[in-house]
């Protein structure tokens, strides 16, 4: 099977946003029925597109995008970090079902690590929920940490 890893243009931007909304069924439905699934994403991925602080990597099966990664780079010294310190963050990240454990995820992910090392960025974060095992595999096998918890109550 041949992939191909690109950066996103204008053109991907609505199969981008078809994967973004798979992604978002899939996690209402497994982790978080909270989800907005009614939210209009169309200026986020513009933004992330077209701007130097953001990217979108896709990966290309038969002329079909099959997978996306989209990240920004966060304010230098956000996140309560000192001020010299760059942080990017994977906001999304998906791959369809029959293309998962081939390896497409993982070459989206060194796309976006290639993208940090000319962003100069220091470090990398993201948010994944705790019952989303196989996420959670992926990101520790490639040095991710557990860094903070976020707990919530419901009233």
């Amino acid at each position: 099977m041949d992939v191909i890893i690109k950066t996103a243009t204008m053109n991907d931007l609505k199969k981008v946003q078809e994967l973004n909304l798979k992604l978002l069924k899939k996690e209402q439905k497994e982790y978080d029925h909270l989800l907005d699934l009614e939210e209009d994403t169309t200026k986020h991925y513009k933004n992330r597109i077209s701007k130097e602080n953001g990217c979108v990597f896709v990966a290309i099966v038969n002329k079909k995008v099959i997978g996306y990664l989209c990240g920004k780079l966060a304010k230098t010294g956000s996140f309560g970090r000192l001020p010299s310190v760059s942080v990017a963050e994977i906001e999304t990240f998906f791959v369809l079902d029959k293309f998962r454990s081939k390896g497409i995820g993982k070459r989206l992910y060194a796309k976006f690590i290639e993208w940090c090392k000319i962003k100069k960025v220091n470090k990398a974060r993201l948010d994944v929920h705790p019952q989303n095992k196989l996420a959670l595999k992926f990101y520790r096998k490639n040095n991710f940490r557990d860094y903070y918890l976020t707990l919530e109550k419901d009233f």
